[in-house]
């Protein structure tokens, strides 16, 4: 019983020793951030990299927090070739990052699955293409005036037909819910370039929490994706890259 109880003490030392390493990492990494931060305010040109940074620890934290209830099987499924909206986060050097359009590349991604792989896209900005990067053209935003135009012509249509005095409970909801949908697809179609580039070499398999978008399958960017023909350039990009002739 002695041994035991000497062994337990020992182990309550080094439980109490390990939290007081903890503490005093977790004040130095507020010190250290806090003084970043405010060097960043202090600098007119740096005060924007505040902003960013500040606004990526809240979404952080807000990601940190849920971790332990987050369930992938809740979200839609994601297909090779989907266009999703993923939160990067807030990165170092020429790394993407921030709210980024990603191609997924996953031949099979299983819906209980909590990763999922990605390639950031940027917008094409009329510059010579770096070696690891594809231009996929302006099919993503076609594809998307498309969906806009579909649901637009859809809604036209209920709302020609519509009988005043025989309008159902559900038929009213289901226009007004197509509405908003259309009026939330045309203010993304403002802040959405035309062309779009794909960064390969920046290939990144992430958590499912980062999406933004589709997370299921009324979402704006629900049933967006690229052609064949671009997967297969993307496809041929990533073989020189990465795979060794």
């Amino acid at each position: 019983m002695e041994g035991n109880e000497a062994l337990s003490q020992t182990e309550e030392k080094i439980n109490q020793k390990s939290l007081s390493n903890i503490s005093l990492h977790k004040d130095v990494a507020l010190q250290k951030i806090n003084t970043l931060l405010t060097n960043y305010l202090n600098n007119p040109s740096t005060q924007l990299k505040a902003d960013k940074l500040s606004y990526w620890l809240e979404d952080y934290c807000s990601l940190l927090s849920f971790e332990d209830n987050f369930k992938p099987n809740y979200l839609k499924s994601y297909s090779r070739g989907d266009v999703i909206k993923v939160n990067l986060g807030y990165n170092i050097g020429n790394e993407e990052g921030g709210l980024h359009y990603c191609i997924v590349v996953d031949k099979q991604n299983s819906i209980y699955s909590g990763i999922i792989t990605v390639i950031p896209l940027t917008s094409d900005k009329g510059q010579k293409l770096h070696f690891s990067e594809v231009n996929i053209g302006n099919e993503i935003y076609s594809n998307f005036q498309n969906k806009t135009n579909n649901i637009m012509l859809e809604l036209s249509h209920k709302i020609n037909n519509f009988k005043p005095n025989q309008l159902s409970h559900e038929e009213i909801i289901s226009a007004l819910t197509q509405l908003e949908l259309t009026q939330k697809m045309n203010l993304e179609m403002l802040k959405m370039k035309k062309g779009s580039i794909a960064l390969v070499s920046q290939i990144t398999t992430i958590s499912k929490q980062r999406i933004y978008d589709p997370q299921h399958t009324g979402d704006l960017l629900s049933g967006i994706h690229i052609s064949d023909s671009s997967l297969d350039l993307i496809n041929n990009k990533m073989k020189q890259l990465f795979i060794k002739y």
